[in-house]
């Protein structure tokens, strides 16, 4: 366990390719046909990927007719592709409870119906860790793959999400087998082709998955969304001057692709261009203000220049735009502690504690600011600082650490000795806390030494990690 940081994986996850789903086709619908405009417009919508606006028409049809299946339908994909998009695991089950009624309603057992429900159920997995919902969703495939009715492309959207469903389970060859079959039915399948990709991206050498993407690119060279694909993998592996010739691409070939903005910042950042990524984030935003991922990079690109006021303006909009979201607030809580003002990163944390009560990893951070605050509220933290040593966790560690129960050379012993992720990342945390303390006790050089060790490793999701950064770049 390390103490993840909310901020950056709430925006990675906002900006990540998706599967790419094929979009529903368009479909009639026996009912009042004075709804049929609408229903146009939000079929429209989702083609468009405009996600929000497809759940807004859906769901003023539902008002009038809450049985419509292709409502339900268009509603419950779309919101499957927001909460994979923005990593919100209700959301995505919202949307498989629509795709549910959608084919009940439906009553023929119309092949595109079940989509996005096995893509929902397929993705849960990754999300969640349980193999049991992509098993659901490879299962449901199987039944439909059986009927003998199934056009060519219908079966072929079905072997696609039955492939997606295995890539869940790393069954890899037999994702393989499916794509084939697939794109024999269905040579310009792009999800398919991806797909097959994305597999090398998982499976093989990195030269031999960039040129997986390339083939992706020579089929369908005009779409923008292949190039941001490979530039996200690209990213990944740090090629990052490639990654954002991919993403800028993109961006060329389609001005409003608001993800491939934000990606090409977020490769910025990892470069340490923080000023012209932060060009590319206010391009993100001039298309959808209120895009809660482009706000936390742009504020945390504002906070790296120095201009603090600013990014605590972004993540104050965060919260504002997603005022019941636990991770608004948390990503809130570490602008400000970074920014000196720990009594509203207190509050902050606590809110985001209040609305996620599993979120105990911001226990450390609480205690940090409280102990600049002059007021420690004993209570939170008695767990920890009474537990039997064979039952401590790095959270536990972290805040034996602050209370003066352990020392820095306790609290590096306590590090993950296996796990190398886990190893990296704690040491990274480890170094940061222990420059905090050093900072408390008036030991500046010994502060920036630590601060200097937790910077180099790099690992740009942790809190830690970007705490330590600003306290170099304060310090300087």
């Amino acid at each position: 366990m390390f103490l993840r940081g909310i901020c950056l994986c709430a925006a990675l996850a906002a900006i990540a390719p998706a599967a790419w789903a094929q979009a529903p086709a368009q479909i009639q619908v026996p009912g009042n046909p004075a709804l049929d405009p609408l229903r146009k417009q939000a079929d429209e919508a989702y083609r468009q990927r405009n996600f929000g606006l497809t759940m807004q028409l859906a769901e003023q049809i539902l008002q009038q007719e809450p049985e419509d299946h292709v409502a339900l339908y268009l509603r419950g994909s779309a919101r499957i592709e927001v909460g994979i998009a923005t990593n919100a695991a209700e959301l995505i089950r919202l949307g498989i409870a629509d795709s549910r009624e959608a084919i009940r309603h439906e009553g023929s057992g119309l092949p595109d119906y079940y989509l996005p429900y096995i893509y929902g159920m397929s993705y849960l997995t990754g999300m969640e860790g349980k193999k049991t919902h992509a098993q659901t969703a490879r299962q449901v495939a199987d039944s439909v793959l059986e009927r003998e009715d199934l056009a060519d492309d219908e079966r072929a959207n079905l072997l696609y999400q039955r492939a997606h469903a295995e890539v869940q389970l790393k069954d890899f060859p037999t994702a393989e087998a499916d794509l084939q079959q697939a794109l024999q039915l269905d040579p310009n399948h792009e999800a398919a082709h991806m797909l097959q990709a994305e597999i090398a991206a998982k499976t093989k050498s990195p030269q031999e998955a960039v040129n997986a993407y390339s083939r992706v690119i020579q089929v369908f060279p005009q779409d923008p969304v292949v190039y941001n694909n490979r530039g996200m993998y690209l990213l990944g592996i740090k090629q990052y001057q490639y990654a954002v010739n991919d993403f800028t691409k993109a961006i060329e070939l389609n001005p409003k692709f608001t993800e491939a903005h934000i990606n090409r910042g977020f490769c910025l950042m990892e470069a340490g261009d923080w000023k012209t990524a932060e060009g590319s984030l206010n391009s993100a935003l001039a298309i959808e203000p209120n895009h809660t991922g482009a706000l936390s990079l742009r504020g945390q690109c504002r906070m790296q220049q120095g201009r603090t006021a600013e990014g605590l303006q972004d993540f104050n909009q965060i919260v504002q735009a997603a005022p019941t979201s636990a991770s608004s607030y948390a990503d809130l809580g570490f602008a400000q502690f970074f920014a000196g003002e720990y009594v509203g990163a207190n509050m902050s944390f606590a809110k985001a504690m209040e609305l996620d009560p599993n979120a105990r990893f911001l226990l450390p951070w609480r205690l940090a600011a409280e102990v600049r605050c002059g007021t420690i509220t004993q209570e939170l933290y008695k767990a920890s600082l009474t537990k039997a040593e064979a039952e401590r966790d790095w959270v536990d560690h972290i805040i034996l650490y602050q209370g003066g129960r352990i020392d820095e050379t306790g609290l590096l012993a306590a590090v993950h000795p296996n796990d190398d992720a886990a190893k990296v990342a704690q040491t990274c945390e480890a170094y940061y806390f222990i420059g905090l303390e050093m900072t408390r006790r008036n030991r500046a050089a010994d502060a920036r030494g630590y601060f200097q060790r937790a910077a180099q490793s790099k690992v740009s999701k942790l809190s830690a990690y970007r705490g330590a950064l600003l306290a170099l770049n304060t310090a300087n």
